[in-house]
């Protein structure tokens, strides 16, 4: 008989958590488990999914319809006794946890990204801490050290640190002489912080004015962003490209990969920038995941968030210095290998199936095995 894993989300839009929900999904459908999706909104998917894999969308909701999510998870819970859910996102994290309550169901939750940005407030937080740490939930997956330390000894002693699974089809870096431009991608909101980028990309134009800057995303500070470039005087400098399925390919001979977030879980388009063997530069953000893959000089660069006069010296420096650029970058593909899809899929198998079977076997620090 098939084991049944249902993975509880909004929807699968352009994001890092939601292509790591899908790579994973599809991985367990190839290996023959019982995969489906309770999607707790409609939108355009960005992400494919294998033919075998269900969908079951929740047509009837109204904002802020909280209890109506809590039931609706409950529904699929107490009809498969055994089974295990899902989440990424923390407040549906919480509604999959609640709605397990007198089900037999096996939950299996994720922080990706900062947790103390993830929820607001002391309440929430304490509600959040009661719920991880409860009977009901089985198993917490951190994606840094620094994320699983935030947290109580009850609930660090069920988490697990699984990174994120690099795509297997990256294309190569190959930096083109002429081709002078520098990536960044991410939702465009005041989390990835580009108004630093921005700015302190400004300040590298007066050095280099030839170079441009490629902004790949959405979100709902595109317009606010859009008019800071025409205050500075580069808005026919920088591109804001929207989002793309194709990202990899149209970055693949940029000259350097930047992400300026304020926080961070562990960016899947660092990693992938990363693997492609491109000069990467990030923002030294909390809860650690950028120190986690980059040693600062060797395999990338680290600058301290917020600071607009380090991270235009760290542009300076990768732009004024290709042969160590390039040596940076050879370095940092290692990551296509470190985590490959396969090996960081395995992970995930492991301890879907050690919650199914013995919960304790795999608990620990997964990358660890990489």
């Amino acid at each position: 008989m098939k084991r049944k894993v249902f993975f509880v989300t909004n929807g699968l839009p352009g994001g890092g958590a939601e292509r790591v929900m899908s790579v994973v999904a599809n991985y367990l459908d190839d290996r023959k488990y019982d995969v489906s999706f309770i999607m707790l909104r409609k939108v355009e998917e960005a992400y494919e999914l294998n033919s075998g894999i269900k969908r079951y969308y929740r047509e009837k909701k109204r904002n802020g319809d909280f209890l109506g999510e809590i039931k609706y998870i409950h529904q699929f819970e107490k009809k498969n006794p055994g089974a295990v859910f899902i989440s990424f996102f923390t407040y549906q994290s919480l509604y999959t946890i609640l709605a397990s309550i007198g089900t037999k169901a096996q939950v299996i939750v994720s922080e990706r990204n900062d947790p103390e940005k993830t929820v607001s407030g002391k309440k929430m937080k304490l509600i959040r801490d009661i719920l991880y740490g409860c009977a009901n939930c089985n198993s917490v997956v951190f994606q840094t050290e620094g994320a699983k330390s935030y947290f109580n000894n009850k609930i660090q002693s069920k988490g697990s640190i699984i990174l994120n699974p690099i795509r297997n089809n990256l294309p190569k870096h190959s930096r083109e002489e002429n081709n002078k431009r520098i990536v960044s991608i991410g939702r465009l909101n005041s989390q990835k912080n580009y108004t630093l980028l921005i700015e302190a990309f400004a300040l590298f134009c007066q050095r280099y004015n030839d170079y441009r800057l490629e902004i790949y995303g959405k979100g709902e500070q595109e317009e606010t962003l859009k008019k800071l470039t025409k205050a500075l005087g580069i808005e026919d400098k920088v591109i804001f490209e929207g989002f793309r399925n194709d990202v990899h390919e149209k970055i693949s001979n940029a000259t350097m990969f930047v992400m300026s977030s304020d926080y961070e879980g562990l960016s899947n388009a660092l990693l992938e920038a990363m693997a492609m063997g491109m000069p990467c530069i990030s923002t030294d953000s909390p809860p650690g995941g950028a120190r986690m893959v980059i040693t600062d000089g060797e395999n990338g660069l680290l600058v301290p968030v917020g600071n607009k006069k380090k991270l235009t010296e760290a542009m300076d420096l990768i732009a004024s210095n290709m042969d160590f650029a390039e040596k940076m970058g050879k370095k940092a593909a290692k990551m296509r290998e470190m985590l490959s899809e396969e090996k960081i899929c395995n992970q995930w198998e492991k301890l879907i199936d050690s919650v199914i079977f013995d919960h304790k076997k795999y608990i620990g620090d997964m990358s660890k095995n990489i």
